[in-house]
C-alpha cells in the first residue's frame, strides 16, 4: 500500500546531503576572505617597500645608505628597515625588509649604480 510523500528515511537523507553542502559553501566563503586578507597585507607590503625603493632611488647613490623607518599605509604602520652596502666605488646593493606584525616580512632587493660621466662632445 503505496502513499503520496517521502519517507523519514528519504527526508534524514536529503538533510545530510544539504548539510554537507551548505558547510562545503561556507568554508569556500571563508578562505576567499582569508585569501583577501592576506592579498591585502601583501599589497601593502608591497607599497611600503615600493616607497622605501623611490625613496633610494630618488637621493641617489651618492646619498643611499642604511636606515630604519616607519611608513603608514592603509591605517597600519609598517617598519621599514634599508640595509645598503657598497659593493664596488661604482654600485651599492640595498635589502629593503618591511614587517607588520602579525604577517610575515617581505624583503627586497635592488642594486644601485653611480651613472658614468658622458664623453666630452667633439
Amino acid at each position: 500500500m503505496k502513499t503520496a510523500g517521502f519517507s523519514l528515511v528519504e527526508v534524514l537523507l536529503a538533510i545530510v546531503v544539504t548539510s554537507v553542502g551548505v558547510l562545503g559553501a561556507a568554508g569556500v566563503v571563508l578562505g576567499v576572505g582569508s585569501q583577501a586578507l592576506r592579498a591585502a597585507w601583501e599589497t601593502e607590503h608591497a607599497l611600503a617597500g615600493r616607497n622605501a625603493v623611490e625613496s633610494l632611488v630618488r637621493a641617489g647613490h651618492a646619498a643611499a645608505a642604511s636606515r630604519t623607518s616607519a611608513a603608514d599605509i592603509g591605517g597600519r604602520r609598517f617598519d621599514v628597515s634599508l640595509d645598503v652596502t657598497a659593493r664596488s666605488p661604482r654600485l651599492k646593493h640595498a635589502r629593503v625588509t618591511v614587517s607588520l606584525p602579525p604577517a610575515p616580512e617581505a624583503e627586497l632587493e635592488i642594486v644601485l649604480s653611480r651613472p658614468r660621466p658622458l664623453p666630452a662632445a667633439p
